[in-house]
């Protein structure tokens, strides 16, 4: 991901999100204030709004295989770099976890998403987030 501001990217999640399907369309913000993190803003009213981080800024040799039918699904070949980004929560008592298992999935090339559910992964759903 780029540490330069860039003007929002328009990704479109055709299947929307898990708890957020009619929601299809959302913007990607990133820029060196927010950094390491990028803001995944749904578009329209009380659209919704994550934070998320590239999961190798979190754990080493961050890595899923990806079924040929999601590729399918990001209109991608598999010849494109992804992009991957999990979701950030802040928990009440000021801790924050990483869903690790179901990341983002983003092709910059189509501009398509997907939330890559993997119930099969090693990694947790809230991994702790640490300052670096």
């Amino acid at each position: 991901m780029t540490r330069e501001t860039v003007p929002p990217a328009m990704i479109t999640f055709n299947e929307g999100l898990p708890g957020f399907e009619t929601y299809r369309q959302y913007q990607l913000m990133v820029s060196p204030e927010s950094d390491p993190f990028a803001i995944v803003r749904g578009v329209g009213p009380e659209g919704p709004s994550f934070v998320a981080i590239d999961p190798a800024r979190v754990v080493a040799g961050y890595a899923l295989v990806i079924d040929p039918a999601d590729l399918v699904r990001l209109g991608s070949d598999g010849s494109e770099q992804l992009l991957f980004l999990c979701i950030v929560t802040v928990h009440e008592d000021g801790r924050a976890s990483v869903n690790l298992r179901a990341p983002l999935v983003i092709n910059p090339a189509s501009l398509r998403g997907i939330q890559l559910v993997t119930p099969e992964s090693p990694y947790r759903i809230d991994h702790p987030l640490r300052a670096a």
